[in-house]
């Protein structure tokens, strides 16, 4: 990126005349930078603006002292005003350290009123009594209903010498013709790039050319000129890409180019050129791409160190091509055909369809596609028809050559669109819509209310009929909640234009809710409700207090997640009292369409177990409270974590005895304080605690202290007996002093009544440890050593 805004920096120095070498008077120009607000899209993960600054920085550090400059931007203060436009640095020698502050002030915002911008910097700089230069530099185009090409004639006519270059930044095909007619009508350079290495390859060559024709250096002192050598094809079709061999120099800034020695009346003219360091330096070979006029030409190695002649030259003809266009006849408005063409193929040639009418007879491309961007292999490319009837031309446009090489004539026919829908619609409610039209991929069916925005209109809701059952043709929408008359509309999203519409009514339905006046802190109460019924329903329960007073939605259920039959949801009680709403609300326009209150209201909860258990041991706790599903017990450990406490062990209550409110809870294996809990889940609030102390008991074990290699031996044990506990035999030495349990058997796989146990002793033997382990709190009881012969 850095390289492409290096050149980009030389190049617009050179683009605006900046040097004052072999001239009379200063150059003055005007930068106009497009501060609206799709400057913060990106280019390459670059926002555009910042790419615009960084040029703009570039070109400040490498200006000439006499040249009067000036930075004008547009869309930087205010949304949606054509009137933004300000000069934020006057014409003048020495501006430059303040042009770099005010770019790199800039936050693009508004709209794009590129051609007042244009206009007014061209009067600033005085365009009628002295030469003027203006640098556009846009991502988008005019936004504020005037015509760039118009002023562009405007301004070649009336100014003494008046030329305006553009630069586009991801601009597409269609985009990019509507502003470089300003610079192509006042002799300037338009720049398309949609990339930065699009962008590297559009700016190197013009502002190269530009650079040195307006900054001419003093005579060179004679040098001695090295050899070169071209080896190309002796003929190449028109738009063809060719490579070109070469010997030479192959210096940084040496160029082969393509020469026109017939143009501008015998003067000639550089068609085509590339420097060597951008093709093939390993392979020393360039690309061009021919011209798409047939003739004689030249090619030509030109050497950086003496521009005046080429080092060396060769005779190239460019001969036509078959170019040809196969599509059908006619074609119904807004559906796809297919066209196959024959041409050149260069990578940026399209296929477009041509209003010669439009525009009081200018013309206007209504539709263009890269043939890279289709089928390519087979030749075939596909479009969208316009959506009015009439005559329109097909085109093949070479993109290099800016010239249409082939035409042919196609119709566009009148075709039955048509939309079916019942007259009226219950609000909310969801709806199918037939139809009958093009069928396109981007097509869609909308739901249209005319009174909204002041009069303007708005679409309510729309699907592509892609996404509905293009077989029988249907669609579905969901009815807004706002009763009254609407349109359907039948929209062709190729041609942004409604091909059909008819009327539909949404009439009032009636929505309620049915739950009871008062509910028990986190306990689950039904719902009834009445309403549309849509698929994104939900049944709301809100705090109107929250958020200081802003109002939140502590719990939701979609009713399609509830009883559809019975139209009822379960919903869960928060967990502190007070006054609350149960909502209906409509998920598709995201409105509340009925309201009731509710009073959650205290119940009690308390914990009743043991004030002391043994290490490792169960115990019974009985509770009360709301017996939600999710409500659990909890044994806690409010040491641990450095004080921030721990949940050791916990059993939902519904995994419990439901009806004597009954569960069992596993307590640690270490002695202490700690704390059993009544836990709400829906709420994760603590409603209930109770403390409970946990004493040591003894634990031992007993065994022989040397046991045969991998025979079984009893070993007898005392501690805490729990389900999971057991007994094993471990090697500390393994795993790099990690340890290994070798063998194990659980208490409970024994004689549990005799607390006994039997192990099979490891085959190789060793100092192990025989130990009494806890696996509820993975924690060793006991050890005691043991060896194995």
């Amino acid at each position: 990126m850095f390289s492409f805004l290096h050149r980009l920096t030389i190049a617009g120095a050179a683009c605006l005349s900046l040097t004052a070498t072999n001239a009379p008077a200063a150059e003055r120009a005007m930068i106009v930078l497009d501060a609206s607000g799709s400057m913060w899209g990106q280019i390459e993960g670059e926002a555009k603006i910042g790419i615009a600054r960084r040029v703009l920085a570039d070109v400040l550090g490498t200006l000439p002292g006499d040249l009067e400059l000036g930075l004008m931007a547009y869309g930087h203060r205010q949304k949606g005003q054509c009137s933004d436009i300000e000069t934020l640095v006057a014409p003048s020698q020495g501006t430059t350290g303040a042009i770099s502050d005010a770019a790199n002030g800039l936050s693009p915002l508004g709209k794009t009123p590129l051609t007042a911008s244009v206009r007014r910097a061209a009067d600033e700089l005085k365009f009628e009594e002295d030469k003027a230069t203006v640098v556009l530099i846009t991502d988008g185009v005019e936004t504020c209903e005037a015509d760039p090409c118009a002023l562009g004639r405007e301004l070649e006519k009336l100014g003494v010498d008046f030329t305006a270059h553009v630069v586009g930044f991801g601009l597409s095909a269609d985009e990019g013709r509507q502003v470089a007619c300003l610079a192509e009508e006042t002799g300037g350079l338009y720049l398309p790039a949609d990339n930065a290495d699009a962008l590297t390859e559009a700016l190197t060559t013009p502002f190269t050319e530009i650079a040195e024709a307006a900054a001419p250096e003093p005579e060179p002192e004679p040098v001695e000129r090295p050899e070169a050598v071209l080896d190309a094809p002796d003929t190449v079709e028109i738009g063809r890409t060719f490579t070109i061999g070469w010997q030479g120099p192959g210096e940084r800034r040496d160029v082969i180019e393509m020469h026109d020695p017939e143009a501008r009346q015998g003067e000639g003219l550089r068609v085509g050129a590339k420097r060597v360091v951008n093709g093939d330096l390993d392979a020393r070979t360039v690309d061009l791409i021919a011209p798409v006029r047939p003739g004689s030409y030249e090619l030509r190695y030109m050497w950086q160190g003496d521009r005046k002649a080429a080092l060396t030259t060769r005779a190239i003809e460019v001969i036509e091509a078959p170019v040809s266009l196969d599509a059908p006849a006619n074609v119904a408005i807004g559906r796809t055909f297919t066209v196959d063409w024959v041409g050149p193929g260069a990578r940026r040639d399209t296929i477009r369809i041509f209003d010669a009418t439009a525009r009081q007879g200018d013309g206007k491309v209504l539709r263009e596609k890269r043939l890279v961007n289709d089928d390519f292999d087979n030749r075939k490319l596909s479009l969208q028809a316009p959506a009015e009837p009439g005559f329109y031309e097909l085109q093949y446009y070479s993109g290099d050559g800016r010239e249409v090489l082939a035409a042919r004539q196609i119709e566009v026919l009148e075709a039955p669109v048509s939309l079916d829908a019942p007259d009226e619609v219950a609000m909310g409610r969801s709806f199918e819509i037939g139809w009958q039209g093009p069928g396109a991929r981007r097509d869609a069916v909308e739901l249209f209310d005319e009174t909204a925005d002041a009069g303007r209109g708005k679409v309510v809701s729309s699907v592509r009929i892609v996404n509905g059952d293009m077989d029988a043709q249907t669609v579905r929408l969901n009815a807004p909640t706002q009763p009254g008359d609407y349109l359907l509309r039948y929209y062709n999203g190729d041609n942004r234009a409604v091909l059909a519409t008819r009327p539909v009514t949404v009439v009032e339905l009636p929505v309620s809710l049915e739950a009871p006046d008062e509910v028990g802190i986190g306990t689950s109460f039904d719902v009834s409700w009445e309403g549309p019924g849509a698929r994104r329903d939900a049944i709301e329960l809100y705090d109107p207090e929250a958020d200081a007073g802003r109002g939140k939605v502590l719990y939701s259920k979609r009713i399609v997640n509830g009883d559809m039959d019975a139209q009822t949801v379960a919903l869960i009680a928060p967990t502190e009292t007070g006054e609350y709403q149960l909502r209906y609300f409509n998920g598709d326009s995201r409105a509340v369409l009925a309201t009731r209150p509710v009073t959650v209201v205290g119940v009690d909860v308390s914990l009743e177990a043991p004030d002391t258990t043994k290490i490792g041991f169960t115990v019974k706790v009985k509770w009360q409270g709301p017996g939600a599903r999710r409500d659990q017990i909890e044994l806690f450990d409010p040491e641990a974590q450095g004080g921030r406490g721990k949940v050791l062990f916990s059993t939902r209550i519904v995994n419990g005895d439901m009806d004597t409110q009954e569960v069992d809870l596993l307590v640690p294996a270490l002695p202490g304080d700690y704390l059993i809990r009544y836990f709400n889940g829906d709420s994760r609030d603590v409603l209930a605690t109770r403390p409970i102390a946990v004493e040591a008991v003894p634990v031992s074990l007993d065994a022989p202290s040397t046991v045969p290699g991998g025979e079984y031996f009893d070993a007898s044990w005392v501690g805490p007996g729990a389900y999971r506990d057991q007994v094993e035999i471990f090697d500390p030495a393994a795993n790099g002093g990690r340890g290994k349990v070798l063998a194990s058997s659980r208490l409970v796989n024994g004689s549990y009544d005799e607390k006994r146990v039997r192990i099979k002793a490891p085959t190789e033997a060793g100092d192990f440890l025989l130990r009494y382990f806890n696996a509820d709190s993975r924690v060793v009881l006991f050890e005691t050593g043991i060896g194995v012969e």
